[in-house]
C-alpha cells in the first residue's frame, strides 16, 4: 500500500468528521496530494465512518482511479483535483456542508464576524463565493473556487457548503473545526435576536496574531488520532 502515512492521517480526518457530525449521506469528499499527479480521495458510496486507509483511492489528474477499488464521484474530481492542481498550499481538500458554516452561507451577506476570540485566527484567511450554479460536473467549478481561495484557507460557499485546504492533514482539519465553532458561536448569538458585539479592528488584528499556534495544531490531531486508536482502531487499516 503506497503512501501509507498520507492514508492514515486522511482516514482519520474523515472519521473524526464523521464523529463531528459534518457528514451528509454519503456524500462530499476529503482529499490529499502526494505528488503532483495524484491525491488520494474517500471512495464514491463509503459512509466517512468506514473510511479506512486501505479503501482510499489514489486518484490521478485525468480522473483515473490508479490504486483501489471503487470510483471517484464527479463532482469530488472536478472540485479537488483543479485545486490540488492550481492553488499551492492546498495539499489536503476538505468539502463538506457542516451545519453553521453552511448556514452562514445562506445568509443574505453573511460573514464570519469578529464577535468572538475563536474567529480571529481566520482574518484575512476566508473568502466567499457567491457565484452559485448548481452543478459541480465540470471543471468550472473547481477553478472558480481555486481562483475565490487565492491565499486564504477557507472559502464559504454560498448555498453549498464550505472548503477548507491545508498544507497538512492536521492544519486543513484544526481550521475546519475551529471555523465550524466560530460559526456555530456567532449564529447562536444572532438567534437571540440582538447586535453582534463586535470587537474592534485595531484589537482584533493584535489579538489575531497571537491565535496562530503550529505546534498546537499539530497537538489536537495527534489527540484526536488517539481517540481513534482507542475508539476505532480499523482506520489505520
Amino acid at each position: 500500500m503506497q503512501h501509507r502515512q498520507d492514508r492514515i492521517d486522511l482516514a482519520a480526518c474523515l472519521r473524526l468528521a464523521a464523529r463531528n457530525g459534518w457528514q451528509r449521506g454519503v456524500d462530499n469528499h476529503f482529499s490529499l496530494a502526494v505528488d503532483e499527479g495524484h491525491f488520494l480521495v474517500n471512495a464514491r458510496g463509503l459512509h466517512w465512518s468506514e473510511v479506512t486507509a486501505s479503501n482510499l483511492l489514489l486518484a490521478n489528474h485525468d480522473g483515473n482511479v490508479v490504486e483501489g477499488e471503487g470510483e471517484i464521484e464527479a463532482s469530488a474530481f472536478y472540485i479537488h483535483s483543479h485545486i490540488h492542481r492550481t492553488v499551492p498550499h492546498a495539499r489536503c481538500v476538505l468539502h463538506a456542508h457542516p451545519t453553521y458554516s453552511t448556514a452562514l452561507g445562506c445568509i443574505e451577506g453573511g460573514r464570519l464576524e469578529n464577535c468572538h476570540q475563536d474567529a480571529l485566527r481566520f482574518l484575512g484567511r476566508v473568502s466567499y463565493d457567491g457565484d452559485f450554479s448548481g452543478s459541480a460536473f465540470d471543471d468550472g467549478e473547481g477553478g472558480r473556487i481555486a481562483a475565490t481561495i487565492g491565499n486564504g484557507n477557507i472559502v464559504v460557499m454560498a448555498h453549498h457548503g464550505i472548503t477548507v485546504v491545508g498544507e497538512t492533514v492536521a492544519r486543513a482539519y484544526d481550521d475546519f473545526y475551529n471555523f465550524e465553532v466560530a460559526c456555530e458561536y456567532q449564529l447562536t448569538a444572532m438567534a437571540s435576536g440582538r447586535p453582534l458585539a463586535i470587537l474592534p479592528d485595531d484589537v482584533a488584528e493584535k489579538l489575531a496574531a497571537g491565535m496562530w499556534d503550529e505546534r498546537q495544531i499539530d497537538f489536537h490531531f495527534a489527540a484526536m488520532k488517539r481517540l481513534l486508536d482507542r475508539d476505532e482502531p480499523d482506520y489505520a487499516q
